[in-house]
């Protein structure tokens, strides 16, 4: 299932994740976790002009690397407004920024992002037709963001939305159904939840003690089928077809390691079991509803 993932790269622009202790990595540590990623058969990344420096580090891997090239999904900065006219000039300076010829996809960074840029939804399909964009789309949240992309934005072709143990099939199978039909690409992030699967549960902070039953019922099934919790969160993404892709963020080389033999385990996921948790408290499955 190595095919179905794309490894995100935030962390290698930012301190992130809740179970994040070390910061983010040093150039040299960054660059060890891309050469294990294109020798392990990954081919995408996912990035971001938000994410620090992730761009920046990713284009001096490409130039010290040239052999280990990677098809790069990037988002314009949420915060940032363009007229049209500045908008092919701003994607040149990202594939230069990357050192790329074109990029795998161009997204929004969410959909208000999108929103306050609709000027430019003529403009990045446009853009498309150049050649410097393979894919467009939204990276989104909710379920009722992508069915207005769908209905509204048919030329969208790609979108990323959250997809895990607890934001799971219950929630989203219909609307990502959806998207398939409408030949949109799905790309799902949050696979471990910024590392909160695990997490001990008496180690959780107040603000996310809501979720401490879901995740002592997901624990539970870990160790009544004899499957690590970090398996059993990427095996679940991994094996649902209405999923193209899943992202994955890693500290250290050594996780992706973990990740990528995770990845290959060919395993017998208790599907039925985790598509009946049903999480009350949905406002707790985005992380930044957490502070």
């Amino acid at each position: 299932m190595i095919h179905k993932i794309i490894l995100g790269t935030v962390q290698l622009g930012l301190d992130y994740g809740v179970n994040n202790t070390k910061g983010k990595p040093s150039l040299e540590e960054a660059f060890d976790i891309l050469t294990v990623a294109y020798d392990s058969g990954i081919r995408i990344l996912d990035t971001a002009e938000a994410y620090g420096d992730s761009q920046k580090v990713i284009g001096e891997f490409h130039r010290l690397f040239p052999q280990k090239k990677f098809n790069i999904v990037t988002k314009l900065s949420a915060n940032k407004k363009l007229r049209k006219d500045q908008f092919l000039a701003h994607i040149k300076n990202n594939c230069k920024i990357l050192c790329c010829d074109s990029l795998y996809g161009y997204m929004f960074h969410n959909y208000e992002s999108f929103k306050d840029n609709i000027n430019l939804y003529e403009t990045i399909l446009e853009a498309k037709k150049t050649g410097i964009i393979k894919k467009v789309g939204v990276s989104l949240y909710d379920n009722q963001e992508v069915e207005d992309i769908i209905t509204n934005y048919p030329e969208f072709d790609l979108i990323q939305i959250p997809f895990n143990l607890l934001d799971n099939e219950y929630i989203r199978k219909p609307i990502l159904d959806k998207a398939k039909q409408n030949n949109i690409e799905v790309h799902t992030r949050s696979v471990f939840l910024q590392g909160l699967f695990f997490k001990e549960i008496d180690k959780l902070s107040v603000n996310i003690f809501p979720l401490q039953v879901y995740i002592k019922k997901l624990k539970e099934i870990s160790l009544t089928n004899n499957i690590k919790i970090e398996s059993l969160a990427l095996q679940y993404a991994l094996q649902k077809n209405y999923i193209d892709y899943v992202l994955i963020g890693v500290d250290t080389p050594e996780q992706l390691k973990t990740n990528i033999l995770n990845s290959k385990n060919c395993l017998m996921i208790p599907h039925e079991l985790i598509d009946s948790i049903h999480v009350k408290e949905k406002k707790m499955l985005n992380p930044s509803n957490w502070n």
